[in-house]
């Protein structure tokens, strides 16, 4: 066994079952014009709250300090109310649910993040991301500027669609309180694939 051998993951809040339901079927709206599917157990609709890469010898030490960290952590109040998109190669587009600004939300990745500096690195390739034998992955290039683009003064919670259109918005606001907390191993275009660890705050 490799002892340096690393996996892609991402802690992320995940939603009530009602809302997850309702991401499957905004999902389902956009019809073929989708990057993929939803789920309620695989690529499951997720806030993420940190991400990057591990070493899978250090999994057991970053769960105790994410579960060490929920522990100081209510359930947080969420309020997704805008619709907005990443422009992708080509004239593609990734859409995804905005929430509005959360102190709560925003210190609780922000002490995950300060916690697992140690342990998070953002040298991630193909290899280290999930996927079923003979699946394309996506190159992890979110994941590896996630520290420098995404995060602290740059986090911006969302749930993604995973849809290449607008559907979604007649929904809004969708209001929801988060108490489900994962480390799930990360899948193609930062997907939740396989959840390793989970506990509710």
């Amino acid at each position: 066994m490799n002892k340096d051998k690393k996996i892609a993951i991402d802690i992320a809040l995940i939603p009530p079952s009602d809302v997850i339901e309702l991401f499957i079927r905004i999902n389902q709206e956009a019809g073929e014009k989708v990057w993929g599917p939803l789920g309620k157990d695989d690529y499951i609709p997720h806030i993420s709250l940190a991400m990057g890469c591990i070493k899978e010898d250090d999994l057991t030490a970053v769960k105790e300090i994410v579960e060490k960290v929920a522990a100081s952590f209510s359930p947080i109040d969420i309020v997704l109310d805008k619709l907005y998109f990443a422009q992708k190669p080509g004239d593609d587009r990734n859409y995804a649910i905005g929430a509005k600004r959360s102190s709560l939300l925003q210190e609780l990745h922000e002490n995950i993040m300060n916690k697992l500096r140690d342990y998070l690195t953002y040298d991630c390739t193909k290899e280290m991301i999930f996927r079923e034998s003979g699946q394309e992955v996506t190159e992890p290039n979110y994941i590896n500027k996630f520290l420098l683009e995404h995060s602290f003064e740059n986090y911006e919670a969302h749930i993604t669609t995973r849809a290449k259109v607008g559907v979604g918005e007649k929904d809004l606001p969708i209001e929801f309180i988060a108490s489900r907390i994962a480390i799930c191993h990360i899948g193609t275009m930062t997907t939740c694939r396989r959840v390793l660890w989970e506990k509710n705050l």
